[in-house]
């Protein structure tokens, strides 16, 4: 009798532990990857908001798979890798290094971007209407943004004669941002001095060089290889206004920066999770031009640099880091 209540227990845990595991982890759960870099926080609320208004919670019907590494190009592979072994559904890639490393990881998976430029110009997508491939995704691309910057950087240092332009090509042969800076400059005579970033390991000279070239102030293009502290501290070492295309480079000392809201375009990404999760293919889904721009300012480096933000410009701001 004691051997068949035994066994009856045992029975009974098992069935118990099953179904415990089961309610954990339904069946049908699907595994979303997430590829950035340590200032990842801000866009993946974002998302998970995007995610929650679509009727997608954590822990029952999908898995957030995150992914950042503080090194913008090595570091990322493995970490792509990993998502590709985990054979997520989905991979959310939150700037251009994680995008140019997945598409290297995978070209079944479909991929989801939040970019800040221009992705036809890239070579990521074949055009806006149909991308082709498996990436799509919410883009920065807005007409005149080069010049925006410029004429920012401008407003807030009136006497700049000169400025320093720092880009990257990316993936693709084209700056599309550069151009606009470059009409901009025309129609302000300012003078600029281009200074290419082939990788991480050139923007010590590429610095140097803007401050032997005699620079007033830099604008950082989108694709340039680095950490946004690593670039907002140089920027600040060679007593540079910088002007940049991501918040991040704001909180991390940057003078300021001028771009898409990430919180607002990884919002959007996820309706294109769930489009992708509900059957559609990346290769005919239309890619969406950002709506919310923001403009933040960091107090703090001004004072560094002996500035004074001109009451104009700080009435544009989104956000002021103090």
């Amino acid at each position: 009798m004691r051997v068949i209540l035994s066994l009856l227990l045992v029975v009974t845990l098992l069935a118990l532990t099953e179904g415990f595991a089961g309610a954990q982890q339904p069946a049908n759960i699907l595994r979303i990857g997430i590829l950035g870099d340590d200032y990842l926080s801000r866009p993946v609320l974002g998302l998970r908001r995007g995610l929650r208004e679509l009727g997608y919670i954590e822990g029952q019907n999908i898995i957030l798979e995150t992914r950042r590494s503080s090194e913008p190009g090595s570091g990322l592979y493995p970490l792509a890798a990993d998502l590709v072994r985990l054979r997520v559904s989905v991979i959310v890639a939150q700037f251009p290094g994680a995008l140019e490393v997945a598409m290297k990881a995978t070209k079944t998976i479909p991929i989801v971007m939040t970019y800040p430029s221009d992705p036809v110009a890239g070579g990521i997508v074949a055009s806006l209407e149909r991308p082709g491939g498996n990436v799509t995704g919410v883009t920065g691309l807005a007409s005149g943004l080069g010049g925006k910057w410029l004429e920012l950087v401008k407003e807030t240092v009136p006497e700049v004669k000169r400025v320093a332009v720092l880009w990257s090509r990316g993936s693709g042969n084209e700056v599309p941002e550069w151009k606009d800076v470059e009409a901009t400059a025309r129609a302000l005579r300012v003078e600029l001095q281009s200074l290419e970033v082939r990788d991480r390991g050139d923007l010590a000279g590429a610095f140097k060089s803007a401050t032997t070239g005699r620079a007033d102030a830099v604008i950082v293009l989108p694709h340039i290889f680095g950490i946004p502290r690593e670039i907002a501290e140089l920027a600040l070492k060679s007593r540079l206004p910088g002007i940049f295309w991501r918040r991040d480079f704001a909180a991390a000392g940057g003078l300021m920066a001028y771009g898409a809201n990430p919180y607002e375009q990884s919002r959007r990404a996820a309706y294109f999770v769930d489009k992708i999760l509900k059957g559609a293919k990346p290769a005919e889904l239309p890619l969406e031009l950002p709506k919310n721009f923001e403009l933040v300012i960091n107090l703090k480096s001004a004072k560094e640099l002996g500035l004074t933000i001109p009451p104009r410009v700080l009435a544009w701001a989104d956000d002021v880091f103090r």
